[in-house]
């Protein structure tokens, strides 16, 4: 007898082919059998001409310790029918952390990803890391990249300055250990201090280990905005000299002076495929980013850590404010710029704009930037209207650009919220096929390959990410009309709608849209 039978169902596989009307039967946390059969089972599904896809495989997380700060409240993944999340994005990562560096790295992660820690961070490998997830249980599986800036915290600190051959040498010998564990890769974050203090020599000797690996380098990169292309060059150049596999965070373009030139960008990602070098994206489906408001500040002034940082700030020079009123410029002024959290210390400025925070407290905005990250020890939380709708769309199009929610597993219950968070952590996967179906970009089977089949093949996944006998049962059930976003940069905390069923290695998690009562997520291993 089999544990589970889908019945019903048209079944988009996420290969990409056309989807086919038939069952899918479960047996010890895979898939069996697909096709038309009979045979009973202790539980039946009927998924009453709805969409059966592989569970969603969020490609760019940054949900390293929700599972452990929220945990049964951590849901918001679920419910957008994530089945496996890789975090330490950004060049952000909850480890590697040696007793040397603990404190500087809980502070660093603490305000880098706007996470209230309670205490230091307590996993100082992957496999202590993985520990301890599985003892919390969170309701998504879980997977890791290494964040080079946390890497380069621990190692060279949190100073402005190349590293030397023996710390770059300390940095490979690290990265390599956490790799052998079943890292997915690393993450560099280049707009972020340390990260951002790399160049190319040391990323260069990080992304050979890599590739012996065959993992993945994942970028930021130095420039979203007016300098992209440098910064597209840049990453291309390693993966060149590497033969890495080279991942392009969130692919975007950054303020009214780059809007348009999508399809110059995505020619030459083609072009550099066309050449040979391994290179694919991902995306989130919004006009709007999302992080600090300490990116407005330069990378020099950075330098030492965030209390350095405001040390600066509290008696800035005329060249700081010039270089904060640049980047404000950069993406798309003072009105673009929405406050959204910062650890309560102005819960009247959250959802306000920074030219209206000015107004009201009779100052520049590179002067009221100042003191909002001063007031909040540098952990201010904002988002920026500063994407072309017309861009997005085209970037979308393309079939090696996975999707990825540059988001977090949040809780819906505003008590435990300091912070009204960006969308994208409650509605990006639903918010991607709203979008195709309202701008009918592509195909449903094209559609569900870019959020599970490419993304698996990106992460070199071998049984997850499309459904075949033998594959694990990570499943989604949706209703291709109904799915949709309902997140709103005001009000984030709302659960999507269209979202029937999450099977999470054969277990039904989400049954008719709600929680299960049922955590049964696990720590995914590169390789494994």
């Amino acid at each position: 007898m089999l544990d589970m039978v889908i019945r019903n169902g048209r079944i988009v596989d996420g290969t990409g082919c056309l989807e086919y009307y038939g069952n899918i039967g479960i047996k010890g946390g895979r898939i069996t059998v697909i096709g038309d059969f009979n045979e009973p089972a202790e539980m039946i599904l009927d998924a009453k001409d709805h969409i059966v896809a592989p569970g969603f495989i969020d490609i760019h997380s940054h949900s390293d310790v929700c599972p452990f700060i929220l945990g049964a409240e951590a849901k918001s993944k679920l419910y957008q029918g994530i089945t496996l999340e890789i975090t330490g994005n950004c060049g952000i990562s909850c480890l590697p952390i040696t007793d040397e560096s603990r404190e500087r790295l809980t502070n660093f992660f603490g305000t880098a990803l706007q996470l209230p820690l309670d205490g230091s961070l307590q996993d100082d490998t992957l496999n202590d890391y993985a520990q301890h997830l599985e003892a919390t249980l969170p309701y998504t599986n879980m997977g890791m990249l290494i964040g080079h800036g946390t890497l380069r915290g621990c190692v060279v600190g949190m100073e402005m300055g190349k590293a030397n051959i023996e710390q770059i040498k300390s940095m490979c010998k690290i990265l390599e250990r956490e790799l052998k564990k079943g890292a997915f890769g690393m993450s560099l974050g280049l707009i972020y201090p340390p990260s951002s203090y790399g160049d190319i020599d040391e990323f260069v000797a990080l992304a050979q280990v890599l590739k012996e690996y065959e993992t993945l380098l994942t970028v930021h990169m130095r420039s979203e905005s007016t300098k992209i292309f440098e910064a597209v060059d840049e990453m291309l150049e390693v993966a060149k000299a590497t033969g890495v596999h080279l991942e392009i965070s969130h692919l975007k373009l950054i303020g009214k002076s780059q809007w348009g030139q999508a399809d110059k960008l995505i020619q030459r990602i083609r072009k550099a495929r066309a050449e040979g070098i391994n290179v694919t994206c991902d995306q989130y489906p919004y006009t709007a980013t999302s992080t600090g408001l300490s990116a407005l500040v330069p990378k020099w002034a950075h330098d030492g850590g965030s209390g350095k940082m405001c040390e600066r700030l509290t008696v800035p020079d005329e060249r700081l404010l010039t270089e904060i009123e640049e980047e404000i410029e950069r993406r798309g002024g003072p009105h673009a710029v929405m406050i959204v959290g910062d650890r309560g210390k102005h819960k009247e400025f959250e959802g306000k704009r920074l030219d209206e925070i000015a107004e009201t407290l009779q100052l520049s905005p590179s002067l009221a930037v100042a003191k909002l990250l001063i007031d909040a020890g540098g952990g201010v939380d904002c988002c920026y209207f500063c994407l072309s709708e017309e861009d997005m769309l085209t970037i979308m199009q393309e079939p090696y650009i996975a999707v990825g929610s540059d988001g977090y597993a949040y809780t819906y219950d505003h008590s435990y919220m300091t912070t009204n968070p960006h969308p994208r952590s409650f509605g990006t996967f639903p918010r991607f096929f709203q979008t195709i179906r309202e701008h009918n970009m592509m195909s449903i089977e094209k559609a569900v390959s870019k959020a599970t089949g490419v993304t698996a093949d990106i992460l070199g996944l071998k049984d997850r990410g499309k459904l075949r006998p033998g594959y694990i049962a990570d499943i989604v059930i949706f209703d291709e009309k109904a799915i949709r976003d309902k997140s709103t940069y005001i009000d984030s905390l709302e659960k999507p709608e269209g979202i029937n069923a999450v099977i999470l290695g054969g277990t039904l998690v989400l049954k008719d849209g709600e929680d299960a009562g049922i955590r049964k997520g696990e720590f995914v291993r590169h390789g494994r």
